[in-house]
């Protein structure tokens, strides 16, 4: 007791106020970092890989007739087209390979095939590049005259066997059926060994016989002979008109 007013009158004391009530005891334990920013990263990312380059169209088809002809051949036969998409968006660029072959093995060897004696003859840099645009010139005329002759023999061959008369599709088998021919004229490239390009482009009868029952419908009992015949036409074709052309050109 303590006194409450200095008179001696003694009052209770009061009790002390109780404690604050206590929160959740926090886990013990390591401390947790506090947030910051993220870490940044230790190795560059990779660089977006550039895409290819594709081929052009033709050399596209070329490449699939060679490696996928079945498959090629099929998709051919579905196609919607005209003798003026298949002579300038295929023939025609086709038709320069052999040109500019045989232009840049002459400005390097200073000579030039001639598939009429199996042999080169001397050529200066203006006689190579004179040359090369005339056999282009002519590629494009008489080839390309060739290549509608040999569709119209398909066309009427296959008629008499009982194939599907459509010049447009004779055409894609005279057209795509040569591919070899023409790639083959790449061996102009090196004039002494240009007579090679002749057995490349004996590729061309295994590629009219897949393509001639895909493209024109022809029964397959009469594939044999049919073959036979388109490849005769073209093979004669081809001699003649190289014949035609190797005498005009290196002249």
């Amino acid at each position: 007791m303590a006194s409450c007013n200095g008179l001696g009158i003694l009052c209770p004391m009061r009790a002390p106020p109780p404690p604050p009530p206590r929160g959740p005891t926090p886990p013990r334990g390591p401390t947790q970092p506090k947030a910051g920013p993220p870490p940044r990263p230790t190795a560059k990312p990779a660089a977006k890989a550039r895409p290819a380059r594709k081929l052009p169209a033709w050399l596209m088809r070329a490449q699939r007739l060679l490696l996928q002809p079945t498959q090629e051949w099929t998709t051919i036969a579905g196609e919607f087209t005209n003798a003026g998409t298949i002579y300038w968006r295929f023939l025609a660029p086709m038709a320069a390979i052999g040109p500019i072959a045989a232009t840049v093995g002459g400005i390097v060897f200073r000579e030039r095939g001639s598939l009429l004696t199996f042999g080169t003859i001397p050529v200066g840099l203006g006689t190579a590049v004179q040359a090369g645009v005339l056999e282009y010139v002519l590629n494009l005329v008489l080839n390309l005259l060739g290549v509608y002759g040999l569709a119209v023999a398909i066309d009427v061959i296959g008629g008499a066997i009982g194939a599907q008369r459509n010049r447009v599709q004779a055409l894609k088998v005279a057209a795509y059926g040569s591919t070899p021919y023409w790639l083959a004229s790449a061996f102009a490239l090196f004039p002494r060994i240009e007579p090679l390009a002749m057995l490349v482009g004996l590729y061309g009868i295994r590629l009219f016989a897949m393509g001639l029952p895909a493209v024109t419908k022809a029964p397959r009992d009469k594939i044999a002979a049919y073959t036979l015949l388109t490849s005769i036409a073209a093979v004669l074709l081809v001699l003649i008109i190289t014949a035609i052309i190797t005498r005009l050109v290196v002249s």
